[in-house]
């Protein structure tokens, strides 16, 4: 019985930059700075106890939190959830305001709960 010689391994080139370039034309993603992330903060909450990660977590794995509200917690978590910050990045507006109160509009301003008042 021949043996055959192992398969010839190469390096697949690196096309990190090209893919950012491509991703941040079409979607206004691929410039992300990925030295200064949420998921590294994150760690650093786990790492210092000020954060525990079962808890934490706790939500991906439930049952009862409904798929989309898994979604939100994730594009909160990853700084991904659309917000007015965004679409002045984007330039889709030239406001950081929420739309229905005078306060600076963010993940966390959505998420805690605007406090607009509700005109009858």
């Amino acid at each position: 019985m021949a043996h055959s010689p192992p398969p010839k391994l190469w390096y697949l080139p690196n096309h990190r930059d090209a893919l950012q370039a491509h991703m941040h034309f079409l979607h206004k993603l691929g410039n992300a700075k990925t030295e200064a992330n949420y998921h590294a903060y994150y760690q650093t909450l786990i790492k210092d106890g000020t954060a525990n990660g079962a808890t934490s977590n706790a939500n991906l794995t439930s049952s009862d939190v409904p798929f989309k509200t898994k979604c939100i917690i994730m594009k909160y978590r990853t700084g991904t959830l659309y917000n007015q910050k965004h679409a002045v990045l984007f330039k889709l507006s030239r406001s950081q305001t929420c739309p229905l109160c005078p306060q600076v509009d963010s993940a966390l301003h959505i998420l805690s709960g605007c406090q607009h008042i509700h005109a009858n």
